[in-house]
């Protein structure tokens, strides 16, 4: 089940461009399982993973022509989900019965997203900035978190933990200085913007922060984690994470860093993300083991969470108007 209904609407990444070849794949997304394949024409298409027929996984079963094959017997659905072919049949009747649901599928900056409801969507998947501009350099990764959808959102964007998990990567506790933070808070946004912080305390900031005099931390409706940079008005280096919910303890998460400087970066920005990922999962697992021994989590909130209490609300109630709101905080960081 679902916790949170109104994250059902929206788009998610439910895999790379180049993870779907030839065969189907399956993906779970808000605990529903869907099979990815190209059909005819090369087009992405997401259908449900279960034949209307006997209830085997379609993502066990191959493509054919453009359609994705049962493997129990051998019934083929084409990317609208209709089945066009029942082996054995003397004559053929078309039968709704017989057609599985479909999704809409959009596939852009090498990203396949699937708008996991029989809803019609009332927008685009967002796109990723500076992606392809000259003189910016990106990676990408996907990886997992075995954490519910909040609190994975939060470590990506909660600086106070960052001098103790990523102590000496990010910032370093010995190095503390007073930071001015302005939240603001619009209907699917929030966003925390580090004034005057200029040069984090840690071997990340050493090596690519230079000139870097402002930060910002945003979460964007849905599930959408951004980090960036700037130098001035321009933007060095822009982290965003795309959450694909695919339990209520488990997070399929897609990393785009796009930063300003030749590709020779990539290896080093490559291996200090998989570090920093690596200290994230390992205190997220300590979090969720001892979740577990407790009926339900709980909160204490202090002015230096400036962010999750408005994530934890966006993702309860969904985008809503609310008055525009800005408070400024400052931090020990």
């Amino acid at each position: 089940m679902n916790p949170f209904p109104a994250i059902q609407n929206a788009w998610y990444i439910a895999c790379r461009s180049s993870q779907l070849k030839r065969k189907p794949i399956t993906r779970t997304i808000l605990n529903t399982p869907f099979v990815l394949f190209r059909n005819a024409s090369g087009s992405a298409a997401a259908l449900i993973d279960r034949c209307s027929h006997r209830n085997v996984a379609l993502s066990d079963g191959w493509v054919k022509d453009g359609c994705v094959v049962c493997p129990y017997h051998g019934w083929e659905f084409d990317g609208e989900g209709t089945c066009q072919n029942v082996p054995g049949l003397m004559y053929e009747r078309p039968q709704k019965a017989r057609n599985v649901s479909a999704y809409p599928v959009v596939e852009q900056d090498g990203m396949i997203w699937v708008y996991p409801s029989l809803e019609t969507p009332i927008s685009q998947p967002p796109r990723f900035e500076f992606l392809h501009e000259p003189g910016f350099t990106h990676i990408v990764a996907e990886r997992t978190l075995p954490v519910a959808l909040p609190d994975a959102l939060e470590n990506f964007l909660d600086a106070t933990h960052t001098h103790f998990v990523h102590s000496g990567l990010i910032r370093s506790e010995g190095k503390r200085k007073a930071v001015n933070i302005t939240v603001q808070r619009e209907a699917d946004r929030v966003q925390a913007e580090y004034i005057d912080e200029g040069t984090q305390s840690g071997l990340i900031s050493r090596l690519f922060g230079a000139g870097i005099d402002k930060s910002f931390g945003r979460y964007i409706f849905p599930s959408t984690a951004q980090l960036e940079y700037r130098a001035g008005a321009k933007t060095k280096m822009l982290i965003t994470l795309c959450f694909t919910p695919e339990t209520e303890t488990s997070q399929r998460l897609y990393a785009v860093v796009v930063g300003r400087g030749p590709a020779i970066f990539k290896p080093i920005i490559q291996l200090l993300f998989l570090q920093a990922y690596q200290q994230d999962k390992h205190i997220l697992e300590l979090q969720r083991e001892n979740l577990q021994k407790f009926e339900k989590p709980q909160y204490v909130f202090t002015d230096a969470d400036v962010l999750l209490p408005h994530i934890l609300h966006i993702i309860k109630h969904g985008p809503t108007p609310v008055p525009a709101s800005t408070r400024t905080v400052k931090l020990f960081l």
